[in-house]
């Protein structure tokens, strides 16, 4: 079976004045339909630089990104841009939202793809009920909590149904309860759809449930630190009412 994403020999220098600071070296990682990955590694390790590379929006010093065999590199930048808003979504913590109202923007994905304003707001609305936040449909995105945000987040991302999704430490900002509910909803999207889903996280606090477990380490190589199925989330009840309790 091929890999819906796969990093071949990829490497990154980062540059600071005239010294080079290797970030990834000779990282090779294959993700395939119905895996939910996590790479774990400390802040300034180049978790984020390589999921950036991974979502083709940035580029490796050397190896290749590939997307279901279809090397990012040598697309053209409409075919890029066709994979990144129809089969590939992705999710970062350094994302600012806009003034607009949260069903609003779950509906924006949708449209422009030959389906009309009525049917992309019954998709959006299904989506955030499917992230347990169909009640906060009609408010405002900056009336939200993190928690609630961040399922906001996913529902905007997966209303398009895509075959990889990539987050870049979703639950950083998540207490633990809201961290398992998360994932626990992570995993059954990955469960229900076959998805393929990548994260990464500062510890294992944040990957609790995944199937695979990476560590990028201070040399800028990832290892694979777990090729066995995690114990599953414990699926804890939905959010509180209100926000004060999402806070």
């Amino acid at each position: 079976m091929s890999a819906l994403l796969s990093l071949r020999g990829v490497s990154k220098i980062h540059w600071r004045g005239s010294r080079p600071i290797p970030v990834l070296r000779d990282v090779s990682l294959a993700l395939h339909a119905g895996d939910f990955a996590a790479i774990l590694g400390d802040r300034k390790m180049g978790k984020t630089t390589l999921l950036r590379i991974a979502a083709g929006v940035d580029v490796p010093d050397e190896g290749e990104v590939a997307f279901d065999e279809r090397r990012l590199r040598s697309m053209s930048d409409a075919k890029r841009a066709a994979l990144w808003a129809s089969e590939l979504a992705s999710v970062w913590n350094s994302a600012t939202w806009p003034a607009r109202k949260v069903l609003d923007t779950v509906t924006v994905p949708l449209l422009g793809h030959g389906i009309t304003r009525r049917e992309a707001r019954r998709r959006a609305s299904a989506e955030l009920a499917r992230w347990d936040i169909g009640d906060a449909a009609g408010a405002m995105l900056h009336e939200l909590s993190d928690a609630e945000l961040l399922r906001v987040a996913f529902a905007e991302a997966l209303v398009r149904r895509p075959r990889v999704l990539l987050a870049d430490d979703p639950t950083e900002t998540l207490n633990l309860m809201e961290r398992n509910q998360v994932l626990a909803h992570l995993q059954r999207v990955v469960r229900e759809e076959r998805i393929a889903v990548l994260i990464t996280a500062a510890d294992a606090s944040g990957a609790a449930g995944i199937n695979r477990l990476l560590v990028l380490v201070g040399n800028g190589e990832l290892r694979e630190a777990q090729s066995a199925h995690a114990a599953p989330v414990v699926p804890l009840p939905a959010r509180a009412q209100g926000r004060s309790g999402d806070a």
